[in-house]
């Protein structure tokens, strides 16, 4: 018997509702319906014996109820079982993974900026545009600032891959990440030796470019190649540099024409990280359906290797642009192509 039969046996009690006599309650007029001093006993039955319909239906609650208690046991046994089940499965996987972020936090090393020290990196507000900045100090801090923002950036993505790693990739990847931290001052500190208060400005400049350039290649973005304004200055500071993904600097100079008409053009880079390995036919001048490769200056630096922050120089003479048969040479340039080119000066 279950819950439909309790309801039934509450209907099964006398028309009307309430076991009551119409109008009121079941008393005699003028009075209660018992004597005084005595109990209201119905002939041949006992003191407080129940009538014959209302012990019946008494009886249908109690076999209802015993019904549904039986039901609700199953219901909770059921319940209980499904719900240990249930625990039993967090309490298999949950610590295992949480063990596991959190082994994974403990020997992840962050970037610590030394111009920041005593924290990892972090997010702060910085000017869009630090060469508007009143001060040589606020410029360098607006790059510095920006810097950091950047490198916080890079250990989000770094830290997903080392969670992610096994333990063999994960050293590897903090090896790389210190690696790369400890050369970028170097890096670009290299070329800005003029002695003036540029040279601060120009290597916070490229604090941001070789972070910029690290968390592209952390995620695996190849950004459109950059557009670089060609020079004839040999001031390092008015140089375009180009931050490859490994973090080498390069910079052209249009030094001079040649006797057929052409362009010698030299070439400046920092090594990186790694180091840098030069391949003369990387570089050349394009426009349109028209290149030149050039033919490099002696020495021939072919597969020099330029050490981690040392600048290197050679020249290529472009002596075939008088053949290029574009009149509008706007869409002229001279490339470093590594495979497709990832920037060009004009």
């Amino acid at each position: 018997m279950g819950l439909m039969e309790l309801v039934s046996c509450e209907r099964s009690r006398r028309p009307g509702g309430r076991s009551r006599r119409p109008g009121g309650r079941s008393r005699r007029p003028g009075g209660r319906s018992r004597r005084p001093g005595e109990r209201s006993r119905r002939p041949g039955g006992r003191a407080g014996a129940r009538p014959p319909a209302r012990a019946a239906t008494l009886a249908c609650q109690l076999a209802a109820l015993a019904a549904l208690a039986g039901l609700l046991a199953a219901c909770s046994s059921s319940g209980s079982s499904g719900s240990t089940a249930t625990s039993s499965g967090q309490t298999a996987s949950g610590p295992g993974s949480s063990a596991s972020a959190s082994a994974a936090a403990a020997s992840f090393v962050s970037i610590v900026e030394p111009f920041d020290p005593g924290h990892p990196a972090r997010t702060e507000p910085a000017p869009a545009s630090c060469g508007g900045q009143p001060t040589t100090l606020a410029i360098e801090q607006c790059y510095q600032t920006r810097t950091e923002n950047v490198d916080a950036e890079i250990d989000v993505a770094q830290f997903a891959r080392y969670s992610s790693a096994p333990a063999a990739e994960r050293s590897t990847i903090l090896s790389q990440d210190s690696t790369w931290l400890a050369a970028r001052a170097p890096v670009c500190a290299a070329a800005f030796n003029t002695g003036g208060t540029i040279d601060g400005i120009s290597a916070a400049a490229c604090l941001l470019d070789e972070s910029n350039a690290r968390l592209d290649a952390i995620k695996r973005i190849t950004p459109p190649p950059a557009r670089l304004k060609a020079t004839d200055s040999t001031d390092p500071n008015q140089l375009a540099w180009f931050t490859t993904p490994a973090g080498s600097r390069i910079a052209e100079i249009s030094t001079q024409g040649d006797q057929t008409g052409g362009a010698i053009v030299a070439w400046v880079i920092v090594g990186g990280p790694d180091g840098f390995v030069v391949n003369p036919k990387q570089f050349y001048f394009q426009d349109g359906s028209f290149t030149d490769v050039g033919v490099a200056e002696p020495p021939n630096p072919a597969y020099h290797r330029i050490p981690t922050g040392q600048e290197y120089q050679f020249s290529i003479d472009y002596s075939t642009l008088a053949k290029d048969p574009n009149a509008d040479k706007s869409g002229a340039g001279y490339l470093y192509a590594p495979g497709a080119p990832v920037a060009v000066w004009r």
